[in-house]
């Protein structure tokens, strides 16, 4: 029997929960993270838990103050994990922003920068976020 495969990025803590998990139930690590996924996707297509309405609040079709708690709990995380990870296009977007000049923001160092054209930075502040 062949099975089609596809690569994906994970984090390095999913994947060391899945090696931990695999050895102990004797799976792959592979058919560990697959477990997992099938485990969710039967979790959301359960009844009571509908994602109609949440996934609809995060196309904007649906006014996400009208979820429940519990909707409002999975809206957020997802929210979150949509806000946390930019796609192609937002990638480029800063990209060129950043090149431009006139971006404005925290460097990795935790200092307050301007992009200058070009990809340069000018300092502004160099106590970063939390000083005064």
């Amino acid at each position: 029997m062949t099975t089609n495969t596809s690569s994906i990025r994970l984090s390095e803590t999913l994947v060391a929960d899945a090696r931990r998990d695999a050895e102990v139930f004797n799976r792959t690590i592979s058919g560990q993270v697959e477990h997992w996924a099938r485990l969710g996707q039967a979790i959301e297509a359960a009844p009571g838990f509908d994602l109609t309405r949440v996934r609809a609040a995060l196309d904007g079709r649906f006014n996400a103050d009208l979820l429940s708690p519990d909707e409002r709990d999975i809206f957020e995380d997802l929210l979150g994990e949509a806000l946390a990870t930019p796609d192609a296009g937002e990638l480029a977007y800063f990209d060129q922003l950043v090149n431009c000049g006139g971006a404005v923001g925290y460097d990795a160092a935790g200092r307050y920068v301007r992009s200058l054209p070009g990809g340069a930075v000018e300092v502004l502040h160099e106590g970063g976020a939390d000083a005064e």
